[in-house]
């Protein structure tokens, strides 16, 4: 049974793999991912059954705005797309954000699948930011108000 827990190291790289596999050349380089699990461990989840990593959520204080987080990233591999992990990811970051006052990411505006995930959890439009990454690299930042209650 596939569950969300926190990684270790051994699940770093298939973390990047999956990352890699998802994001292409805009994915993060694996010494980040490394980085990542030393500076924010208790924010880098894996799905996973046994030893085998399905995916993965990295959420992180933001360090612009007291009371936000982010989620850096979250992505399922291509062979276990389809089965919800994305969504437990999701709501698990949810769940874990209680400490905040609001939960931030990015997407591509025509990720619309992902877009709708996002929306159906209450997700909203922030901004669209042109050239977010480069030009032409546009991304819809979204943001989740966090009712604790």
């Amino acid at each position: 049974m596939i569950g969300i827990k926190a990684a270790e190291k051994n699940d770093l790289k298939k973390i990047y793999e999956i990352e890699t596999e998802a994001f292409g050349s805009h994915g993060y380089p694996s010494f980040f991912i490394r980085q990542a699990f030393d500076c924010w461990s208790n924010g880098l989840l894996v799905a996973k059954d046994k030893a085998q990593v399905f995916g993965y959520v990295l959420q992180v204080p933001s360090s612009q705005s007291i009371g936000d987080a982010w989620v850096l990233s979250l992505a399922v591999s291509k062979q276990a797309q389809g089965k919800g992990l994305g969504k437990k990811l999701l709501e698990t970051a949810i769940k874990n954000a209680k400490e905040y006052k609001r939960l931030l990411l990015t997407v591509c505006p025509k990720n619309t699948g992902a877009y709708t995930l996002y929306q159906s959890y209450g997700f909203y439009l922030v901004e669209e930011e042109q050239d977010y990454f480069d030009i032409g690299e546009d991304r819809l930042v979204l943001a989740l108000d966090i009712v604790v209650s």
